[in-house]
């Protein structure tokens, strides 16, 4: 029985105070984004990774995700990632896949 209690007057105003002063703030925002223009085309850290990449990958017997994260100083992931990128690009084969691991030749090398 009962039911739900219903917030005070001076709870209803705090309430409404806040919305007004969030949307408020989120308004200011939009406008200065606005102002700042549009932004150019940065290169993004993974495209450079991949670029430095696909330049050293030729010279490598084997390349595997730790040595590219070990050599780059990048996350094991993101290593895994540029090693995906570039074997859809064309750029490697793979060679082993484990259930943790996955090797990887130059795309050269696994031609002849």
């Amino acid at each position: 029985m009962g039911g739900k209690k219903r917030p005070t007057l001076s709870q209803l105003a705090k309430k409404a105070e806040k919305a007004q002063q969030q949307q408020q703030q989120a308004q200011a925002k939009a406008k200065k984004k606005e102002e700042a223009g549009p932004k150019r085309p940065a290169q993004s850290a993974f495209d450079k990774l991949l670029e430095a990449l696909s330049k050293d990958i030729q010279s490598m017997p084997i390349v595997t995700v730790y040595e590219v994260a070990s050599k780059y100083g990048v996350k094991m992931t993101v290593a895994r990632k540029a090693l995906r990128a570039l074997r859809d690009k064309g750029d490697l084969v793979l060679v082993v896949k484990g259930h943790r691991t996955e090797a990887y030749i130059p795309a050269r090398r696994a031609a002849s």
